[in-house]
């Protein structure tokens, strides 16, 4: 199993621009000397806590800061966007980090960001644009000319020219294909609601399913949804690819991980913006599920979202549910730990992701269990 982040980056409002930059850099260099595999950047321009509205900057920055960890946006959300533009965006970029990149792709969630781009509030045209981008992009990638007249886009790829005879090469086009063809560039999507259909899209492209953990029968319907959408097409899933997304602190003890967790910037940020958002659309639900508690979702407090929804703990305490979290799952290939504002003091949580890197995950067993 490796370990992954997603920058989200769940940042104060009050921070500037400049210091979710510097933050997300530090986290980053810190990462990849702990040993994470992968770094996974937000892209949201309308919510005040997710704060990076262009991610392939922050990857950027963050390439020249480190030596082995892959980058990803999680996700560009191809319909707001100009997939020409984006297509030879994201080439380039997977080209100069030279196999340290894969891509995220996404319809957008939040309606604000639909209201930017002048498009419908109910985000009815998030899906069918996001899917109408894609074919664009893959077009391009190819580098084959085309005209395309969509109900979104229009788009195309020029005829190329060679240099002429004497040599002048000003009519030859770049090319902005991604690092060893398209056919080798991974993509990834996520998800959060049950049954996501999303997860099933996913399966059916043979793209790389990460889920937001709500809940262990959550987490099971997107795998399950994923193999149903790669069974249709004939792929063979491989568990190995599924990545589960987790808030985890590790400390020598339990009380002091769950201290730095509820007084840092994990307990900021859920008591101020997740809670309220999860309890307005019940995506807490699993976690009570789980618990088996029966606590009615509105007499949740923090002392038990630490408890029962963030991993915190020792290393062994740590391990043990993480381990449980993969026996119950049936397995997977990737914990990806969710960041946080701890950017005043940030020498707990880079801590905590050395340890996650070194002590815990290295220590999680592989659970071989059946596709279905």
């Amino acid at each position: 199993m490796k370990c992954g982040i997603f920058h989200v980056p769940y940042m104060k409002p009050s921070r500037s621009p400049r210091e979710v930059f510097d933050y997300s850099v530090l986290i980053a260099r810190e990462a990849d000397q702990a040993g994470f595999a992968d770094f996974m950047i937000g892209e949201h321009a309308t919510q005040a806590w997710e704060s990076v509205p262009n991610p392939e900057i922050v990857i950027g920055a963050c390439a020249r800061e480190t030596e082995r960890m892959r980058f990803a946006p999680m996700a560009h959300l191809l319909g707001l966007h100009n997939p020409g533009s984006l297509a030879i965006q994201v080439g380039w970029l997977s080209q100069v980090l030279e196999g340290r990149y894969f891509l995220g792709v996404g319809p957008g969630a939040y309606p604000r960001d639909a209201i930017l781009r002048g498009q419908p509030e109910d985000l009815s045209e998030a899906r069918p644009r996001r899917d109408e981008a894609l074919n664009i992009m893959e077009k391009i990638w190819a580098r084959k000319p085309f005209r395309h007249e969509g109900e979104f886009f229009t788009a195309g790829f020029p005829e190329e020219n060679e240099a002429d005879e004497a040599g002048g090469e000003y009519h030859m086009m770049p090319d902005f294909s991604p690092w060893q063809g398209p056919e080798n560039l991974e993509i990834a999507m996520t998800a959060l609601s049950f049954g996501s259909a999303s997860m099933k899209y996913c399966g059916a492209n043979n793209f790389s399913p990460i889920s937001f953990f709500g809940g262990l029968e959550v987490g099971k319907s997107h795998w399950e949804k994923y193999v149903e959408g790669q069974l249709e097409k004939g792929f063979t899933p491989d568990r190995m690819r599924f990545r589960m997304c987790r808030d985890v602190v590790v400390a020598d003890t339990d009380a002091e991980a769950k201290r730095i967790a509820l007084e840092g910037g994990l307990g900021t940020c859920w008591e101020n913006y997740l809670v309220p958002v999860y309890k307005e659309f019940k995506i807490l639900q699993g976690y009570i599920d789980d618990s088996g508690t029966r606590i009615d979702l509105a007499d949740l407090d923090m002392d038990w979202i630490a408890e029962h929804v963030w991993i915190c703990g020792s290393p062994e305490t740590v391990t043990e549910k993480l381990q449980h979290m993969n026996d119950a799952m049936g397995g997977m290939g990737q914990i990806v730990v969710n960041t946080h504002d701890y950017s005043d003091d940030p020498k707990p949580w880079i801590e905590s992701m050395h340890r996650i890197a070194k002590e815990v995950v290295p220590n999680i067993k592989d659970v071989t269990a059946p596709v279905a």
